[in-house]
């Protein structure tokens, strides 16, 4: 029936004289009763006799003022026509909503069902079909979600939709939920329905009703007035880059923040683009649920990744003056703010550009620092020289050493000239006592690590005094040149640490000791980098400090990095047993305490794999004997004991085969038997590999995968008959036609490199043969 058409009396009635097993219903009809009684949220109706119906507050209207009212509404007495939702013949009740509805609207998109009310065991149900897409329907608010979660509203009895937090406003404003609270009825817009799961049902919705807010213009239209915020975004095909866009703080870290521009899109805005200025604390200045505005960076609509920018400043394509790093000039000096405090240095952002540059621990202020978070912190503002400036990968490398010491080198020297010129024009005795006293001077402005002890023996103030001018002339000369050359030093030992800094970033190995500690403070985790500088301390003969870098990776990588943690037993196992004293007992030592740490079964195995690599047959003898006891249900370890025997040519292969096959599962039988021939092909007896091949073939006929190792193998031995007789037996069996499709296409690539045109002929004559034969 058409929904919009009205119920008359005539077609309300239900005849009283029918049992409830005669009453047949349809979803949406029409029917007429009157109240009897109004409990909590239902009003229960007497349509006939036999025949009772329900109807529920917020099935009887939208309008919240109307939900409201609800049992002054429904008074005992009140004469109701409503429409049928659904029906329980059991117990002859009806459930009914006011509104109408079209029983052939309650499919979702895509066609499929919507899902009958999940607490219902109803014959027939269809609870949700007055709910579909586009439907203005009344709720009540059951549930407000914590952070940006939105709301939950009471649609039915057991059905509740969800409110984007950005859906909760016509606009999106600060805090939108403070106009809702738990229990007040609202009108609300369904704008999804889907079933993420089978039996479930998930209903989204909106409270602002005209959806004005929703983005429909053209890109023309935003580049006329890009610098307004833009409404709701729905779509990520109607962002661009540049658009300026507002959303809500959803999760803030350390890194950056996620913002909700809408219930379908999320953006990234990393730490560096949060503000022009420096943030100290991330998570304090941008609390989930704040509403920031920003201008949209880049838009990846495969991976639907959206990357937005708070900054004031912009750029459209073309380099900011405060990006610019033309205006960078290396032995610069600038100022700036600790932005991030890293193990291996520190991000300072330079002040009145947006460019942040790398001030490594090797140029700090204090050469044997230890800990350099306990040193600095961010927001700290420090003063730092421009070492390097590399326009093409936009780097920076600033250094906080020796900024003023040359300023007061300098202003020692002038005042040192001066003193001597006036001392040219004074008696000898004051010309002594003012050089002396000059040169005392100009002594204590020089910092204290740029004056050695030689430097004192040669300007002793004892001597100056009886010293003439031409004596003391030679002594600053002196000085002046040993500082030179410490200094030249100092220059050369910073060039090779930024040397050390370009190799590790261009992956290049660490060429000393201070580059490997430098490099492994950055990734402690990483057991190349520990074994690599193992090898390094062996090139230098140091046995001792390779011992203990093993033991420090051992501590130091974490106990969860099992797999990183192995590699350093096994790199262990390699030294003492190059370098033991006697190799095979400290072995044997390392092997105990690795038992401790890692995976028995991995120990075993890489033990194994020296003593075989290093041809120490008699001790991988001793351990496989050792491991038939201890991991006799392993697959591996019985593959490890027959490529054994097949190395060194000795007998009894049969005989572990035989004892393998009473140890192991029976699922891993196929796999044992089938890796076993494989073997036999390769460096064993290939008459041992076919006898395998048979033996599990007759148990297993259907196997094309056995099939085509074993093909493979004999391939590999390239005798045509013994092939071609391999091959007629497999395209004989009765297969489906996917695996024949496979074995005929394998004969026929086998036959075209011979170049027998027959032969070829023939494989593709019985194909067809066998294609006919299956459709017929």
């Amino acid at each position: 029936m058409d929904p919009k058409s009205n119920c008359n009396a005539d077609s309300c009635m239900i005849e009283d004289k029918l049992v409830p097993e005669q009453y047949e219903f349809s979803s949406g009809q029409c029917v007429s009763g009157y109240v009897y009684k109004v409990d909590g949220d239902w009003a229960w109706l007497t349509i006939s006799r036999h025949l009772k119906a329900k109807l529920f507050v917020l099935d009887s209207a939208c309008e919240p003022s109307e939900l409201q009212e609800f049992e002054k509404r429904f008074y005992v007495g009140k004469a109701v026509t409503g429409h049928v939702l659904n029906y329980n013949k059991e117990k002859a009740s009806l459930r009914l909503v006011l509104h109408p509805f079209a029983a052939s609207q309650t499919l979702v998109d895509g066609g499929a069902p919507i899902m009958d009310d999940l607490q219902s065991n109803d014959p027939w149900d269809n609870v949700t079909a007055h709910i579909r897409k586009g439907a203005v329907v009344g709720g009540r608010i059951s549930k407000i979600l914590p952070g940006v979660g939105g709301l939950l509203v009471q649609l039915g009895p057991h059905i509740h939709g969800r409110v984007h937090f950005t859906e909760l406003q016509e606009s999106l404003v600060p805090d939108p939920l403070s106009a809702y609270k738990e229990g007040q009825f609202v009108k609300s817009k369904v704008l999804e329905i889907s079933h993420p799961v089978k039996g479930t049902i998930h209903i989204d919705l909106s409270l602002h009703l005209s959806l004005n807010g929703t983005l429909h213009q053209n890109s023309a239209e935003f580049s006329n007035n890009q610098d307004a915020p833009s409404k709701r975004v729905d779509k990520i095909e109607d962002l661009q880059r540049g658009m300026v866009v507002q959303g809500y703080v959803k999760n803030v870290s350390s890194k950056g923040c996620f913002i909700s521009l809408s219930r379908n899109l999320d953006a990234k805005i990393l730490i560096s683009n949060l503000s022009d200025g420096f943030i100290d604390d991330p998570v304090k200045e941008f609390p989930i649920g704040k509403l920031v505005t920003g201008r949209v960076l880049s838009v990846e609509h495969l991976s639907k990744r959206i990357e937005v920018t708070l900054k004031s400043s912009t750029s459209n394509g073309s380099k900011s003056e405060n990006s610019d790093l033309s205006h960078l000039h290396v032995g610069e000096i600038i100022s700036g703010r600790i932005k991030r405090v890293e193990s291996y240095g520190l991000f300072i952002a330079i002040d009145h550009t947006n460019l942040v540059g790398l001030c490594h621990m090797s140029q700090l202020l204090d050469d044997h620092i230890g800990n350099i978070e306990s040193k600095y912190r961010a927001g700290e503002k420090v003063t730092a020289k421009i070492l390097k400036v590399d326009e093409e990968r936009r780097r920076i490398s600033l250094g906080m050493k020796n900024l003023d010491v040359q300023d007061e080198l300098d202003s020692s020297k002038e005042e040192s000239d001066e003193e001597m010129s006036e001392n040219d024009s004074n008696d000898g005795s004051n010309a002594q006592i003012k050089i002396f006293c000059g040169e005392q001077f100009a002594w204590t402005s020089i910092p204290p690590l740029e004056v050695t002890l030689d430097d004192m023996e040669h300007s002793d103030p004892v001597d100056v005094l009886f010293q003439n001018q031409g004596h003391l002339d030679e002594a600053d000369t002196m000085v002046n040149k040993k500082k030179q050359e410490k200094k030249k030093s100092k220059k050369l030992s910073e060039q090779e640490i930024t040397a050390a800094e370009d190799r590790r970033l261009e992956g290049d190995e660490p060429r000393t000791a201070d580059e490997f500690e430098m490099v492994i403070r950055s990734s402690p985790n990483n057991s190349f980098l520990w074994i690599a500088y193992m090898r390094f301390m062996l090139s230098l003969a140091d046995i001792e400090k390779a011992r203990s870098i093993a033991e420090r990776a051992l501590n130091t990588i974490n106990f969860r990095e099992e797999d990183e943690k192995l590699n350093i037993w096994v790199a262990y196992f390699n030294l003492e047993n190059e370098y033991g004293n006697p190799p095979e007992d400290a072995v044997k030592k390392v092997f105990q305490r690795a038992l401790q740490y890692c995976d028995p079964k991995k120990v075993h195995l890489a033990l194994l794999k020296m003593y075989t690599k290093t041809n120490q047959n008699k001790l991988a003898e001793e351990l496989l004997d050792k491991m038939a006891k201890k991991f006799k249900h392993s697959c591996k370890f019985w593959l490890k004991r027959v490529k054994w025997l097949l190395k060194q040519k000795q007998d009894g292969v049969q005989s572990v085969v035989q004892r393998a096959l009473l140890c192991l599962p029976r699922h891993k039988h196929i796999k044992f038997i089938s890796q076993t021939a494989i073997r036999e092909f390769k460096c064993g007896v290939a008459d041992r590999g076919r006898t395998l091949f048979e033996e599990i073939l007759r148990e297993y006929p259907k196997r094309t995968d056995l099939w085509s190792v074993y093909l493979d193998q004999e391939i590999k031995l390239g005798d045509v008959d013994v092939i071609r007789a391999l091959f007629e037996r497999a395209i004989s069996l009765s297969l489906p036609p996917k695996k024949m499709k496979f074995l005929f296409k394998k004969y026929l690539e086998f036959e075209k490199p011979l170049g027998d045109e027959k032969q070829i002929e023939s494989v593709k004559q019985k194909a067809m043969e066998y294609v006919q034969n299956t459709l017929a």
